[in-house]
């Protein structure tokens, strides 16, 4: 908070930028500071009255009026709203979190809301390497704590470059049960899941991750990331299940991933269709390294990169009750600039996925 020269209070909730402008009378912006946590909300009623109505007892009484639209625009909340919504190990742990989503909520009880929605989420990701590991961590970082963890690969030297779980004692160990072991270490009341299988073309989704699912994430890039992602999207919008397609790949090290929500978004087939048109007259050129075996892949920087932004996005989805706006295209950072390259894919309406179940 902070005055103008133009006597106009300021409001700025850090987290969003957004900002409220006041003109306020010099009497409500003295009793600013007064909001310590230290006093009730009658405590400090009585002590304007006796500080300012003394003088004017035709003033009317503002203060509980001002206080209580300060209440109603997120600015001010109660001291212990963290600990009466949830235990305090959890608060201890996710205060910033708690206090973020205050900013982009408003409301203590729409902020709780959404942290319950997060932490009774259960997601299934499929890939846990360069960018699937550090989306995890990120996610239980946030507060996420049931997932399904679906790859098959074990946990290899090469990977010291660039998974977030890397700990050469567990050398061997499937990725998944690496994944697990750390989740199980950082997340409070943990459930964790893991599938040491493959993601085919004859793979049965459900039987696989089973039911219960929220949201789904992939980063399974073989035998390629689109391949995998049209599997995903096609069971997704037949269940109706949000799907986060993200990247890292060699070819794209930055991109931004899209996430796929049935009936609102472009699906993975409507993704194919328009990329096919595209790069119709588009020739692969040849890798320059002919044997890749013992190569560090891409830079760990902007696997993370991609991995913070899918985190992001799913960050967002929960904290969001309606996802029309939900970017309908895909992006990716562009190294020699440090620029954001992205481009809109409209939903193909006559789509052989999505159509026949959403329509036009």
């Amino acid at each position: 908070m902070y005055l103008s020269p133009d006597s106009v209070t300021h409001f700025v909730f850090l987290s969003t930028r957004k900002r409220i402008r006041l003109r306020v009378i010099p009497e409500l912006v003295a009793t600013l500071e007064w909001f310590d946590g230290e006093a009730s909300l009658g405590e400090l009623q009585d002590r304007f009255t006796g500080q300012f109505l003394t003088e004017d007892a035709n003033r009317p009484p503002a203060f509980l009026a001002f206080a209580n639209y300060l209440f109603q625009r997120g600015i001010l909340v109660e001291k212990e709203w963290m600990t009466q919504q949830f235990p305090d190990h959890r608060t201890l742990r996710y205060s910033r979190q708690l206090n973020f989503l205050l900013d982009t909520e408003e409301t203590t009880e729409k902020a709780a809301a959404v942290f319950r929605r997060i932490m009774n989420a259960k997601i299934a990701i499929f890939g846990v390497g360069a960018v699937g590991s550090w989306i995890v961590k990120e996610l239980v970082a946030m507060g996420f704590r049931r997932f399904v963890i679906v790859d098959p690969k074990p946990l290899r030297p090469a990977d010291a470059t660039r998974n977030a779980f890397y700990q050469e004692n567990m050398l061997g160990a499937s990725k998944a049960e690496v994944a697990r072991s750390y989740i199980r270490s950082e997340a409070i009341d943990p459930e964790v899941e893991i599938r040491r299988a493959a993601l085919d073309i004859d793979t049965e989704i459900e039987s696989l991750i089973g039911t219960g699912i929220t949201l789904i994430i992939n980063t399974a890039d073989e035998p390629y990331i689109g391949a995998t992602s049209i599997k995903l999207s096609r069971y997704c919008v037949t269940k109706k299940l949000p799907l986060l397609v993200a990247g890292g790949f060699d070819a794209h090290l930055g991109c931004l991933s899209e996430m796929i929500i049935p009936g609102v978004t472009p699906c993975a087939d409507c993704y194919a269709t328009h990329f096919e048109a595209a790069l119709q007259d588009w020739k692969p050129a040849p890798h320059p390294v002919d044997d890749r075996r013992f190569g560090f892949g891409g830079l760990c920087s902007l696997a993370i990169f991609s991995a913070s932004v899918a985190a992001l996005k799913v960050y967002r989805f929960f904290a969001t009750t309606s996802h029309e706006d939900t970017q309908k295209g895909r992006g990716e950072f562009l190294f020699d600039n440090y620029r954001i390259d992205s481009f809109e894919v409209a939903r193909n309406p006559t789509c052989p996925t999505c159509s026949s179940v959403f329509g036009h």
